[in-house]
């Protein structure tokens, strides 16, 4: 991926992450990759370049900008202000809870679509998606806001389905190894605390570990073992706001061992989870950093 930083958001936590930019400056603007899809809607005034896999792409306003796990992209600007969008990262699980056995929304972020990665939908099309928009940014319960966004995102997501099945042709349908990779992703999420060896995988989804390895490499882009360290590290971090010991936590991702928990963060984080965990509970509540 060359010199491309990952990035993380709340998809993680909750399948989803949504941001509308309008000010400031912009955090994109880097090469970054990530294990989620992601789709922008823009609104900007002024057009604006989007790179992605190493090539640049000319957007403007009524763009839909895509991006497949796993792509190395970034957006050529340094401030919000004119280039108004709306973000929406997915998790795999997100987008495939959305599918149907009709509508494979896989394909909407398939790097091999003759209209990735840019939707050019126009000032007319994109009206439907400002609508929801709205709503989503002013959501008006006070109770069950991830219920109604999720809704919103469902909503987005058909659209985008029935632009890009008109602008693209005939869809795909949902394959084994999609499914399989779907199925790989929502065990992996439930028992991130567990034993996740390729042998235990293989017996749990009753394919061949190294068949497991190679179809999940190729959906996503991504090595297996290096999709699960990631997983576990990220599930780590929303630990460390809370109170709870350091030992404790890297048992609860998976680490019996924390030598190894303590490798694996400081090469994926940066840092070492004691110094990333002061950084986010204050140095009252964090330990001590084991040299």
């Amino acid at each position: 991926m060359g010199n491309a930083v990952r990035f993380s958001n709340n998809t993680d936590q909750y399948g989803y992450d949504a941001v509308f930019y309008q000010s400031g400056q912009n955090i994109a603007g880097f090469l970054h990759i990530h294990d989620f899809f992601e789709f922008v809607i823009y609104l900007g005034e002024e057009p604006i370049r989007y790179q992605v896999a190493g090539k640049e792409y000319p957007v403007e306003f009524g763009d839909v900008l895509i991006c497949d796990m796993m792509d190395e992209h970034r957006l050529l600007c340094d401030r919000n202000e004119s280039h108004m969008r709306f973000s929406v990262g997915l998790s795999f699980g997100f987008v495939m809870a959305c599918s149907t056995k009709d509508d494979n929304l896989l394909q909407i972020f398939s790097r091999n679509s003759s209209c990735y990665p840019v939707l050019h939908l126009g000032a007319l099309a994109i009206h439907k998606y400002v609508e929801l928009i709205q709503q989503f940014q002013n959501c008006p319960v006070e109770r069950g806001q991830r219920v109604f966004h999720q809704a919103i995102l469902h909503q987005m997501l058909a659209y985008l389905q029935d632009d890009f099945l008109r602008i693209n042709g005939t869809g795909a349908t949902i394959t084994r190894q999609d499914t399989l990779v779907c199925e790989l992703v929502n065990y992996i999420n439930l028992h991130i605390g567990e034993d996740l060896s390729l042998k235990t995988l293989g017996l749990v989804t009753n394919y061949n570990p190294t068949y497991l390895s190679r179809t999940f490499k190729n959906i996503t882009r991504s090595p297996l073992k290096t999709y699960i360290d990631e997983k576990r590290i990220n599930t780590a971090k929303l630990l460390m706001s809370r109170d709870i010991p350091m030992t404790e936590i890297a048992l609860q991702v998976g680490y019996q061992n924390y030598s190894t928990f303590y490798n694996t963060f400081k090469r994926l984080a940066g840092v070492s989870p004691e110094r990333y965990a002061r950084e986010i509970r204050g140095p009252e509540k964090a330990e001590q950093e084991i040299p």
